[in-house]
């Protein structure tokens, strides 16, 4: 067995049925093995996968610890592939997504133990969903090229990289001998924490643009704002763990940044002028409204959508907002999650 193909989901009523049709339509037909690790949902989920199970040949397990870590964990002890590929139960493969990733792997050496690529916005996706997605590409929102998380879906050639994210990873079955397998303590940034241990190690990742799924967005805004609020505490969890290196990029932190000089600047000038401090004050928030609004209309322009301006006005903030909150909260409670 060449590729062991792990989908965690939890809650992935409305799009496993099109994943596993993405999996099962394959231009690699029988080197493959699926299986699925469902985390308890609680939408009909695992009903839904016994009744596909009479259609496509695949193994399913249920997983009580709820989390993806824990899930994968089960997937990747149970396959019998030399390459264990990941993808999520919200994402759907291109048809020669198995024979890329091969081909990838084939034009390198024994160094490189991961590939993946890029979680394109499908073209069936609800307008909320297609704005979300689009303002998570601003450099204003994560960070952008810049950012070792998103960085990889912005690109458009094949280079190497210090993160791919597990909605389209696939990673050589020895690798989780040499550095250990996802872990468990992470709700959220599992897989930017095990890609630092794999880079550490000497090991390396190489993105493909050939390598291809869509991946479906957030369609809440509630929703959205927990995903914010959970990734930034990742972030912390990995530097309690690993320190500043874990993060491999700073911009990771950059919002808090930002946010902590400018408290720290309006505390300093409040001690030697009142005065200072509200122009500081008034400054920095008619400097920040004039880059929102700015890089609003940017992203209009860039997509076409002359309604993403609002949402972008209102979401950035909102993005910058829950992140701050998000490692101020990891950083004082002693558990993170």
């Amino acid at each position: 067995m060449l590729f062991s193909v792990i989908i965690a989901v939890r809650n992935e009523k409305e799009y496993i049925k099109k994943c596993l049709e993405g999996v099962f339509s394959q231009d690699i037909k029988d080197d493959f093995e699926v299986t699925v690790i469902d985390g308890m949902s609680s939408d009909g989920t695992y009903e839904l996968l016994k009744n596909l199970q009479e259609k496509h040949q695949f193994t399913l397990i249920k997983n009580e610890n709820l989390n993806a870590a824990a899930g994968r964990n089960l997937g990747i002890k149970k396959a019998n592939g030399k390459y264990i590929v990941f993808i999520d139960g919200d994402a759907i493969p291109s048809p020669d997504w198995l024979s890329q990733i091969k081909n990838v792997f084939s034009n390198h050496n024994e160094k490189v133990v991961g590939v993946g690529g890029p979680d394109k916005l499908p073209e069936d996706s609800s307008k909320k969903a297609r704005m979300i997605g689009y303002i998570m590409t601003s450099p204003i929102a994560r960070g952008g090229r810049f950012n070792p998380s998103t960085q990889h879906s912005l690109i458009e050639e094949e280079r190497f990289v210090d993160h791919i994210p597990t909605c389209n990873l696939c990673l050589k079955k020895q690798v989780f001998e040499d550095v250990g397998f996802f872990d468990e303590n992470f709700a959220k940034g599992q897989d930017l924490e095990l890609n630092y241990r794999i880079i550490k190690a000497g090991f390396k990742i190489v993105y493909s643009p050939k390598i291809q799924v869509v991946h479906y967005r957030k369609n809440h805004i509630r929703a959205f704002i927990k995903q914010i609020y959970k990734w930034a505490k990742a972030k912390v969890a990995i530097i309690k763990k690993h320190g500043f290196d874990g993060l491999t990029s700073h911009i990771y932190l950059w919002p808090v940044y930002g946010l902590a000089l400018f408290f720290i600047s309006l505390f300093i000038f409040s001690l030697f002028s009142l005065e200072l401090y509200a122009l500081l004050l008034f400054i920095g928030i008619i400097g920040y409204a004039g880059i929102i609004c700015v890089e609003s209309s940017n992203l209009a322009n860039r997509f076409k959508e002359k309604k993403l301006v609002l949402y972008a006005l209102v979401l950035l903030p909102i993005v910058h907002i829950s992140y701050f909150l998000g490692v101020l909260s990891a950083l004082v409670r002693k558990k993170i999650w």
